[in-house]
């Protein structure tokens, strides 16, 4: 056989050791059974003790490898990565890789989670920036995979506006995750309003919310499907609100890479057996927002209002000032470009500037990295982020100028 041959026989057997179907995919009813839907996840700071260097060059090649082999290992693991923003950085600097992700993402084994650009700050940036995270997020996600992502998953973030769930609400989520608001080892002084529930904002409209997705890093513990936590937890559920289902993250951070193999055993070995007390899925991190009907959900608690991180992070609503001034500006910037955009196109037919605004906001919206927006990062990763906010800005003003002068030039000056 010649080396071209091997080397296409060597692909098709790839391939077809993930896309094979799960060996066993839980069939499940959340109205009758109990159900805990467990999300494999790895957590990657973009830029914190590191920055976009390290993180290019080393997280997101170790992501990819790493789960590359357990995915071909175990065929019941399945896999969620956040941001569409990391998803370019694979696609350019590791091409090779990038295009067999693909196929496990069309196998529904890697799952794109959480619908955003990154996992951003929601508290200093924007309501506007928000939606444009999940229009870019999903966006990037339709056109290169087929997929969108139906959730906000937000594990990291210190503390949550009040205004966020209607926010999510209009932009077309249906689902939201944290594990910052507990902290392992400590006891936080504001009480959860609930562990699965609907979170609504101002306007009453919202999404259903997780929030003690538990520790993102944590181990997944033997035989979790007759744990005594989860067991207790999900009797506790029923009683209050008559639910039989829960929700919780497995996996590692922050420095991306693959899962810990034991915890992907002992997630394998929860499914399924003949003593179990609960039915443990391996999933998607949107999957139980869909699977939740108008009758369920009408059982759900309900709470309005802010969503408080005290135990650390506090500081970091005024650190590094200088990174919220210029993500304010550009936020103003970026509203007075387009409007004045539309103008010119409406009084002239000039063609809109979509290019530009468009790799502007992207680069805006990077810079809203929750380490880097809220000032906990490395000074060199702070350096990068300005870097982008300039050439965001440097954007953001051509379109504004050029289309002021469109405008103006409509204006007539005719007088005596």
């Amino acid at each position: 056989m010649n080396s071209k041959l091997f080397l296409m026989a060597m692909m098709l057997i790839s391939i077809s050791s993930f896309s094979q179907p799960l060996n066993r995919r839980a069939s499940y009813d959340i109205s009758k059974e109990r159900v805990l839907y467990t999300v494999g996840y790895t957590h990657l700071d973009s830029e914190y003790e590191w920055d976009y260097r390290t993180t290019v060059s080393e997280y997101l090649k170790n992501t990819m490898e790493e789960n590359f082999r357990l995915l071909d290992k175990y065929p019941d693991y399945v896999f969620n990565f956040t941001g569409s923003r990391r998803y370019r950085l694979m696609k350019e600097y590791h091409p090779e890789l990038y295009s067999r992700l693909k196929g496990y993402i069309d196998a529904g084994r890697w799952f794109v989670a959480g619908s955003s650009v990154e996992e951003a700050e929601v508290n200093v940036s924007s309501s506007e920036s928000v939606l444009r995270h999940v229009l870019y997020g999903n966006n990037f996600f339709r056109k290169e995979f087929g997929k969108v992502s139906s959730d906000y998953m937000l594990p990291d973030c210190f503390g949550f506006v009040a205004s966020l769930p209607s926010v999510l609400h209009h932009a077309g989520i249906i689902g939201f995750s944290t594990q910052k608001l507990t902290i392992p080892n400590l006891k936080t002084s504001v009480p959860l309003p609930f562990n699965v529930g609907i979170w609504n904002g101002p306007d009453g409209k919202g999404v259903i919310a997780c929030l003690d997705a538990t520790d993102y890093d944590g181990d997944l513990m033997p035989r979790l499907d007759i744990d005594s936590y989860w067991d207790n937890r999900l009797a506790n559920d029923q009683k209050k609100y008559g639910i039989t289902f829960d929700y919780r993250y497995y996996g590692c951070g922050d420095m991306g890479g693959g899962l810990r193999e034991r915890d992907v055993i002992n997630a394998e070995g929860s499914l399924q057996n003949s003593d179990s007390k609960i039915k443990v899925v391996l999933t998607s991190s949107d999957q139980m927002y869909k699977d939740i009907t108008p009758e369920i959900r009408q059982k759900l608690p309900v709470y309005k209002g802010d969503l408080l991180l005290v135990e650390h992070s506090a500081g970091s609503m005024t650190s590094e000032s200088y990174m919220k001034r210029l993500n304010r500006k550009n936020e103003i910037l970026a509203q007075s470009a387009e409007q004045m955009a539309s103008m010119a196109g409406f009084l002239t037919d000039a063609p809109y500037p979509y290019g530009k605004l468009n790799n502007s906001w992207e680069l805006l919206l990077g810079s809203q990295m929750h380490d880097v927006l809220p000032g906990t990062a490395i000074p060199s990763a702070f350096k990068l982020a300005w870097n982008d906010e300039f050439i965001a800005q440097n954007g953001f003003t051509e379109v504004l100028k050029n289309s002021l002068g469109v405008v103006s030039s409509q204006l007539n000056t005719q007088t005596k």
